[in-house]
């Protein structure tokens, strides 16, 4: 995104406080929702000298660029889908400061500008869960040569490999648990919800399901043996929750307060589903 509104815009947009990343390579989460207060998908949002990095799930893009264009009117801004020109790698673990010697220091979320071999690229310090991360971003033209130095020093995962990671540590993904379908809160995204900022898109609907307490459901973590063959989950013959990512074994769903506890036994046909973690406040 270019243009000197770009921050103030994507703050009245979505639900964190984005105007206070006031200075260059500050960066933070923020989740856009609809007028229902629905997840649209979570933003990463990165302030750069000269313009803001905004990454969505690839899934997202088109949708999150006319949402954005939509309620663009006078406003200065600028938006350049970069994705076919870039290379995105995620480095997961705490062995790289050999090649990120001032990472150490960085708050999450933030970034820097990392100089290797002549070239140049975007790092931002991540995480996922308690694990931490670094996003490499850079030319589409650099991404052999990334692969070649970043595999000497990890292994690289395979989709199955990385949504069974993602799973353990009960991390949403768009598409499965970041859908209209359900709102921010449900999803435990509390932590990229600021609830002193001024008016956003679905703030409403935010704050009073927050003010009440009037969430219903909570993201949980599910145990089970193999793989459910439907994605309801009852208790008692009623419905009370849904399957929303499922591998082997284990898998993400909402499930309704009343049953969202610990070590709760749940149905799914005829598979009994247990409740390993509650992953929302």
């Amino acid at each position: 995104m270019y243009g000197e509104d770009s921050i103030d815009l994507l703050d009245r947009l979505s639900t964190n406080k984005l105007d206070d990343l006031t200075d260059p390579f500050m960066g933070m989460h923020s989740v856009l929702t609809t007028n229902k207060g629905r997840i649209i998908d979570l933003l990463s949002v990165n302030r750069l000298p000269d313009k803001v990095l905004l990454m969505t799930a690839g899934e997202s893009k088109n949708k999150v660029i006319d949402w954005i264009e939509f309620y663009t009117i006078m406003e200065d801004v600028t938006l350049k889908d970069v994705s076919t020109e870039t290379c995105h790698f995620r480095l997961i673990g705490d062995s790289w400061e050999d090649l990120f010697p001032t990472m150490t220091d960085l708050s999450i979320h933030n970034s820097f500008i990392w100089e290797f071999e002549g070239e140049s690229f975007i790092a931002i310090k991540e995480e996922m869960s308690s694990f931490p991360c670094v996003d490499v971003i850079g030319t589409a033209d650099v991404k052999n040569k990334l692969n070649q130095v970043f595999s000497t020093k990890c292994k690289s995962l395979t989709l199955e490999e990385f949504t069974q990671l993602r799973l353990e540590l009960g991390i949403p993904a768009f598409g499965y648990e970041l859908t209209e379908d359900f709102n921010p809160l449900e999803a435990g995204l509390i932590s990229h919800i600021n609830f002193n900022k001024g008016c956003y898109i679905g703030q409403e609907v935010v704050a009073r399901l927050n003010t009440y307490d009037k969430v219903q459901r909570k993201l949980v973590r599910l145990s089970w043996e193999g793989i459910p063959a439907e994605k309801d989950i009852t208790y008692d013959g009623h419905l009370v929750g849904v399957i929303t990512s499922a591998m082997n074994g284990a898998g993400l769903g909402f499930v309704r307060n009343s049953h969202a506890e610990l070590s709760r036994e749940l149905e799914c046909g005829n598979q009994k589903v247990i409740v390993t973690e509650i992953l929302a406040e």
